[in-house]
């Protein structure tokens, strides 16, 4: 039933807007009431590689899953369903071996590609981890910032213990309204220390998001800065990338923004209608060969003379080289497909 929402769009029918929404047409759903249903979907993969195979870095997935509708919030019952589904899905991997997820989505995609939805989650969620820890260490005992853009339901600031509950560490995330609305309220429910962070909201492909992030917190700019920019990239125009990257430029040297992409070769019709019909259509690709070229079109609006670098930029035989375990056969635990790549880039 639930991942209907996601393969055949039904429950869209119902979990529209509000009335005092004023979305158009192909309008991102995540900057509505409803809020970002592939944040939610991304939500539960991660809570589910933490409870079923110990190996899923994200132990704050867990406490906070049970406060969230994984079907969006308008829908009756959906709290409900929502428990049955993740009580039903540790069940069938202690049972089979696989997540359901990765079953489902190999069932659907199969025809257009291998997918392991679980397995790529997995590898992104452990690398942003290691590069927050990362740029923790190099500036340990100095001031700095880390602001997780588009943060969805991210909980970094909540469990890494490199950042957390640290004087010189400031902590902000930005996000559009609803979806951020509705993290905060899971954060309340779940009892969940959240006063050491700045949330800041922001429409990124109609509001300037630095702008945004100067005027409603106490963001100082002249700080060396980490910028985790998980999972969006593929959901706005190439323009918003170029100034979201570019805009790195203004902090302090020793800035970073460590973001992900899907590959345009990857970016074909039936994913591209997959997203329309939950309302976070895709717009952004690129392959990852002509990353460096973005990387110099960003340098072209930067407002300081300093030189973007590519720091990192890794695809799936690193990834599952540093972060999917392995069975005993030698096989590793999940799926990953050449499917997009990681890249982390720096002043």
């Amino acid at each position: 039933m639930i991942f209907s929402k996601y393969i055949m769009g039904w429950p869209s029918m119902i979990n529209r807007p509000q009335a005092n929404d004023t979305a158009k047409p192909k309008k991102n759903i995540s900057t509505t009431s409803v809020g970002s249903l592939t944040a939610l979907k991304t939500f539960s993969a991660r809570s589910q590689m933490a409870l079923q195979m110990s190996g899923g870095p994200d132990t704050i997935a867990p406490l906070l899953i049970g406060n969230v509708s994984l079907f969006g919030p308008n829908i009756p019952g959906s709290y409900f369903f929502t428990h049955i589904y993740l009580f039903l899905a540790r069940c069938h991997y202690y049972l089979t071996g696989r997540m359901f997820a990765d079953q489902l989505a190999e069932c659907c995609f199969k025809r257009v590609m291998r997918l392991g939805e679980i397995a790529c989650l997995q590898a992104r969620t452990c690398w942003l981890d290691d590069v927050v820890d990362t740029f923790a260490d190099e500036n340990k005992g100095t001031q700095f910032n880390v602001v997780i853009l588009g943060a969805g339901y991210d909980t970094r600031c909540y469990r890494l213990r490199s950042i957390t509950k640290k004087e010189n560490i400031h902590l902000f995330e930005v996000d559009a309204p609803g979806t951020q609305q509705m993290k905060r309220n899971a954060l309340k429910h779940a009892k969940i220390e959240c006063s050491g962070v700045h949330f800041v909201s922001c429409d990124f492909e109609h509001e300037d998001w630095m702008k945004c992030l100067e005027s409603q917190s106490n963001f100082n700019h002249n700080l060396p800065t980490i910028f985790v920019w998980e999972g969006v990239s593929m959901y706005v125009d190439r323009e918003v990338v170029i100034s979201i990257i570019s805009q790195i430029s203004r902090c302090a040297v020793g800035s970073c923004i460590a973001f992900d992409y899907v590959f345009s070769d990857c970016m074909n019709a039936a994913l591209k209608k997959s997203a329309e019909k939950i309302g976070e259509p895709w717009k952004f690709a690129i392959n990852f060969d002509e990353v460096e070229n973005l990387i110099e079109e960003c340098q072209e609006l930067t407002q300081r003379k300093v030189a973007l670098r590519v720091l990192d930029h890794l695809r799936k035989d690193e990834m599952k080289k540093r972060y999917l375990a392995k069975y005993s056969n030698g096989n590793h635990v999940g799926y990953l497909e050449e499917f997009g790549a990681f890249c982390l880039v720096g002043i």
